[in-house]
């Protein structure tokens, strides 16, 4: 039946699809699948858009010049899935932190953890002054990033399934953008693309909430603030030239 088959229940049922993950009952086999066939359409997609269409759509971005699916496919590859063990992780923290507590003073300083590390992550560009306090963010952040990890391996290991089996929405989207490719509709390119990031935030929440027992909203503050942290955390990397811009490049757009 259609209704039982793995992508659609994670698209159509995510609070059984998440309990599920959350009580163990969910293995890494749809995750991880879900995951490569997400990375392949991506990077099909973009070996196939021409230049001038990535920058209508993303206000003047681009991709490196001369490349095609396999270099896209083992950049993202790779470095997707350390991105999300990143943002899973930071995940965690900020939806353990804002699980109890007044949201209106745990909120402000899970933000200001977040902010700081983009404003560190802009203030580096062209600076080497900051350059040491850039290196011992970055590695405060991993190393946060890996004592959350390993201090909670049950839940952090379903809200990493729960994050790749979020790859079914990434496949919906990628084929939304091929149409839109096809119909050489900028707009409609861009707007799907919007669309199904907000879709995907919503569902991580769910995720985040399911996982850790915790109110939606709560859950939705803390999806937020970690995909913000993962970003600034990625600029951070680059303008310490510790991520090459090719990487870079491909990371943003193929996310």
């Amino acid at each position: 039946m259609v209704k039982d088959f793995f992508p659609a229940k994670v698209l159509l049922r995510p609070s059984e699809t998440f309990s599920a993950i959350a009580s163990g009952k969910t293995g890494w086999g749809w995750p991880l699948a879900l995951y490569a066939v997400s990375v392949a359409g991506s990077a099909f997609l973009l070996s196939v858009l021409p230049p001038q269409f990535i920058a209508e759509s993303f206000e003047g971005a681009a991709l490196p010049l001369g490349r095609g699916f396999w270099f896209y496919f083992a950049v993202s590859l790779p470095g997707g899935f350390l991105t999300a063990l990143f943002t899973c992780a930071i995940l965690s923290a900020f939806t353990v932190f804002l699980r109890e507590g007044r949201l209106s003073l745990r909120l402000p300083l899970a933000a200001l953890a977040t902010g700081a590390c983009g404003l560190l992550g802009a203030a580096l560009h062209g600076s080497d002054a900051l350059r040491p306090a850039g290196y011992a963010a970055a590695l405060a952040a991993a190393a946060f990033a890996l004592r959350t990890a390993l201090g909670d391996r049950r839940r952090y290991a379903a809200i990493l399934k729960a994050m790749l089996s979020l790859s079914a929405v990434n496949i919906t989207a990628d084929l939304a953008g091929g149409a839109a490719m096809l119909a050489g509709s900028v707009g409609s390119y861009t707007a799907s693309q919007y669309f199904f990031s907000f879709f995907s935030l919503i569902w991580l929440s769910r995720a985040a909430a399911a996982i850790y027992d915790t109110a939606r909203p709560r859950a939705a503050n803390a999806a937020v603030l970690a995909i913000l942290a993962s970003a600034a955390f990625i600029f951070l990397l680059f303008n310490l030239h510790l991520l090459p811009q090719e990487l870079f490049q491909v990371l943003l757009l193929g996310a």
